[in-house]
């Protein structure tokens, strides 16, 4: 009997493991900041697109947690860039929107082209 609560609980315990793997690589990091960046974009701003309120992440992806959004039209100081493993263009910086003002994130290029 007590080969098969070993058993058991060994194969909990590896259970328990291999979900918690799988769980820790399918969510991104919670937080990424500019030490993420590849490419240096300061000194410029870009404003959002009319009556749309593009969100502002945690990390250079749509995976990653919205924290707030620019107001349509909304400006948004660049600091710098970076590519996501998709080849999608992601820029970090501030929002100068009023709504969001002085929150720093992640907002998708693919907004501002």
């Amino acid at each position: 009997m007590r080969p098969v609560i070993r058993r058991t609980a060994t194969a909990a315990a590896a259970t328990a493991v291999l979900v918690g793997g799988l769980a820790a690589t399918a969510s991104p990091a919670s937080a990424v900041g500019s030490s993420a960046c590849t490419r240096n974009d300061k000194n410029h701003s870009v404003w959002g697109p009319n009556l749309e309120w593009p969100a502002i992440r945690t990390g250079p992806g749509v995976a990653y947690k919205k924290k707030g959004q620019l107001d349509s039209a909304g400006e948004f100081y660049v600091e710098c860039s970076a590519k996501n493993k998709y080849g999608n263009r992601w820029y970090y910086g501030e929002s100068l929107s009023s709504s969001s003002y002085g929150m720093k994130g992640w907002v998708s290029g693919a907004w501002f082209d």
